[in-house]
């Protein structure tokens, strides 16, 4: 696809959606709670004996409501630690031995990113919005990606049971892979789009599904999805459970270093680069702590 068309559907988009959201909106508008708001998640998985691994995850999200307006600040983290444990017998037979136990720990995945958004409601179905992302994924092939994002949205339900609202942006990223790939650019221009929908099944439960596709137009091939989704379930006022799942997918992904021999058992000769695997999936089970 020529660069012409690209940014022709992209100007496409963004200008029917200005076009809605100039329309009167029919959803009814729930009553905002103004002010500021912490929430913080946290999840911790631990196996010891014949394996050991330590997970340890840690979300933080700020929010700030005004009447027309919201600035929202999130930052998290996931680590995981494997002990790979190797035996070795010692001795002359089955009745007379030793057995000697070796350990190696090492991470075996890692991932953090940081976020700020601030959104202005023009109307009650239309907004602007403007936002920066960081994100390193070592396990990926990421050391660092900057993301800058500015565009407009509409809010096409806003009740008090269902809230559901899309974007749509021109977004600049600045990337710094891990193994650098000699054949494409790490900074470049791109198009983003998103939506977020929130269902509150009953008091108690909520169901939330955000997706963010990527599409960067200096190399079109290169496509990725960040989709999250999950069911919180409310214990109390003040603390929830939070079981979810993340996928991470992109089309044209990072390289990584790998040995060559030349035949099975034979020295190493070097090495080549190969891509990563597309897609990376999570899943979580997190307490979730309002303040």
């Amino acid at each position: 696809m020529r660069s012409m068309e690209i940014h022709s559907i992209v100007f496409a988009i963004v200008f029917c959606c200005f076009q809605f959201g100039a329309t009167p909106s029919q959803a009814q508008d729930a009553d905002k709670e103004l002010g500021w708001f912490l929430t913080a998640e946290f999840a911790l998985v631990a196996a010891s004996g014949n394996s050991e691994s330590n997970t340890f995850g840690l979300t933080t999200a700020l929010l700030r409501v005004w009447a027309r307006s919201e600035a929202r600040f999130e930052g998290g983290g996931l680590r995981t630690e494997s002990t790979l444990k190797t035996r070795t017998a010692i001795g002359t037979g089955q009745d007379d031995f030793t057995v000697v136990e070796e350990e190696r720990t090492e991470k075996t995945a890692e991932n953090y990113y940081l976020r700020g958004r601030y959104d202005y409601d023009v109307s009650q179905r239309f907004f602007v919005f403007g936002g920066v992302d960081w994100l390193r994924n070592v396990f990926a092939g990421i050391d660092s990606r900057f993301l800058l994002a500015g565009g407009a949205g509409n809010t096409w339900v806003r009740t008090e049971k269902v809230k559901f609202k899309t974007d749509y942006s021109a977004t600049y990223t600045f990337e710094t892979e891990v193994v650098e790939n000699p054949f494409v650019k790490t900074n470049f221009p791109g198009a983003r789009l998103a939506y977020n929908f929130l269902w509150k099944i009953s008091e108690s439960t909520n169901f939330s599904s955000v997706l963010k596709l990527d599409w960067n137009l200096d190399n079109t091939e290169d496509v990725r999805i960040d989709m999250t989704t999950s069911l919180p379930i409310q214990i109390s006022s003040k603390l929830a459970m939070k079981p979810s799942h993340q996928l991470l997918w992109r089309n044209d992904p990072a390289l990584t270093e790998v040995a060559l021999f030349p035949s099975p058992g034979s020295p190493s000769s070097g090495t080549v680069l190969a891509p990563l695997e597309k897609t990376d999936s999570f899943w979580k089970l997190a307490l979730v702590v309002k303040l």
